[in-house]
This record gives structure tokens, sequence and C-alpha cells, in this order.
């Protein structure tokens, strides 16, 4: 299975280097999610970031910095891609990997475009407290009828991350066991990854 990094909502020291050293550690995905932040902070941190890596980013907010790292990777929010939907925008991006997030299983097959979508929170949040997780243990995800790859999301660390794979999921996304504890973040990567 897939391993992406989802980034740290908040700027933490030395953001770049963990990121490079994830990447140096064999990270497939990471994804450049943070709300909060400017879109000059964002543009700072890519360039911080060894551009050999740079095709490996997913920008979800500032798409347009695409055109000044020559990133190919898009992710699109739920509500965002809903919008785009009943507009009947068409999510078909030369040389561009898509991805989405999605709440409901039976979504996936609604999702004519997108290489691959979140799922979840599959068990309780590690950073988001309250953010309960929606799966029974005996889940199974449906076999998507348009090739759009599942990425379980929410609550995932070295203790449940082997239970993913026979749940139907494709690759696994991780942001709090990760980021909070940054000092950690390289080797519980490395854990992370030998599981999945």
């Amino acid at each position: 299975m897939n391993v992406i990094v989802i980034a740290n909502p908040a700027v933490i020291g030395s953001e770049s280097k963990i990121i490079n050293q994830l990447f140096e550690s064999g990270l497939d995905i990471f994804h450049l999610r943070k709300e909060s932040c400017t879109r000059a902070y964002c543009k700072q941190l890519i360039s911080e970031i060894d551009e050999v890596y740079h095709n490996r980013i997913a920008l979800h907010h500032f798409h347009e910095l695409t055109n000044d790292f020559g990133i190919k990777r898009l992710h699109y929010k739920e509500a965002q891609r809903k919008q785009l939907q009943e507009a009947n925008a068409v999510f078909n991006f030369k040389n561009t990997v898509l991805s989405t997030s999605i709440h409901q299983p039976e979504e996936i097959n609604n999702l004519q475009g997108f290489d691959y979508t979140f799922f979840g929170p599959v068990f309780n949040s590690i950073s988001k407290p309250g953010y309960t997780g929606v799966l029974n243990p005996n889940f199974k995800l449906p076999h998507s009828q348009n090739g759009t790859k599942l990425i379980a999301l929410g609550g995932i660390d070295a203790g449940n991350a082997v239970k993913l794979n026979s749940m139907g999921f494709d690759g696994v996304a991780v942001l709090g066991y990760i980021w909070n504890d940054p000092s950690k973040a390289v080797p519980n990567f490395k854990t992370i990854q030998k599981i999945c």
C-alpha cells in the first residue's frame, strides 16, 4: 500500500527539512494542506523542498503554484469537487494526478477523472480530538467501478495500519501519527511504511 503524508496544518520549525527527510526515506506522496497559511508561505515551503521531489507534492490550495514549480498533483476538497460537479466541470487535466475526499463509501463511483480519494475518518483521529472513526472492525470497502484508488485517512498509526489492507484500501494517509511529535516524524514514517 502507498503511504501518503499530509502536512501539519500549523507552521512548525524545520518543516522543509523534515519533509525532505521523509522523501529521502521513501515517501511516495506529500499533500500540502495548510488552510491557515498564506500563498507566500506555501510557496516558500515548496521552494525549500528539494526540486527532485516536487513531482510528489499534491496541492490542496493555491493550485496556481503548479506553474511555478511544475507540480502535477492537485487535490479538491469534497465541497469543491461537488460544486464543480454540479456545474458540470470536467476533471480532465492532461498529465495531472487528481485526488479528492469522500466520507461515504458509495460516493466512490461518482468520482470520474480522479486517480485516488481519501476516505475517512477510518479510526478515531489522532490530530483532531473528538473526530471519531466511522468503520467497524469487519468493514470491507466496495470495489471502485471507475478505477479510483481508496486511501484510508483518520487515526492511522502503527497499531492499526495492518487492518487496512483487509478492509480493501489501496493506501494510507497519515497526519497526526507523523506530526504530533515532529522529532519522531521520520522514525514513525519508517515504521508505518514497513507495516504497509
